[in-house]
């Protein structure tokens, strides 16, 4: 999350029907609403990241010595791709809020 969050903020992918990137239908319309939808997409889950790496090491720390360990390493994994999926609402939001349907600037 950090990397992709940092990396995409200022320099999304340059293909917008390529394989990889920030890809909804709303961030697809052109290429002022891709370079706001990875901008947007991109500093949630660059500050999520950190969030979630000061979070996750802390658990480890404490459950550390848990006859749980390996699955509660599983269950901040689930976690963690979970809140990245969820990311996609606040960014879709900015977009609407932005953008009108036709991907014009409101």
């Amino acid at each position: 999350m950090i990397i992709l969050g940092y990396t995409w903020k200022d320099k999304p992918p340059k293909d917008r029907q390529g394989s990889s990137g920030y890809r909804t239908t709303m961030s697809r319309m052109n290429d002022e609403t891709w370079r706001y939808a990875h901008r947007c997409w991109g500093w949630i889950n660059f500050v999520l990241g950190i969030i979630l790496v000061i979070l996750s090491i802390f658990i480890l720390i404490l459950t550390k010595d848990d006859t749980n360990f390996e699955m509660i390493s599983v269950y901040l994994v689930f976690l963690q791709l979970g809140i990245m999926l969820l990311t996609i609402i606040p960014t879709e939001f900015l977009l609407h809020k932005h953008f009108t349907k036709q991907g014009m600037k409101k």
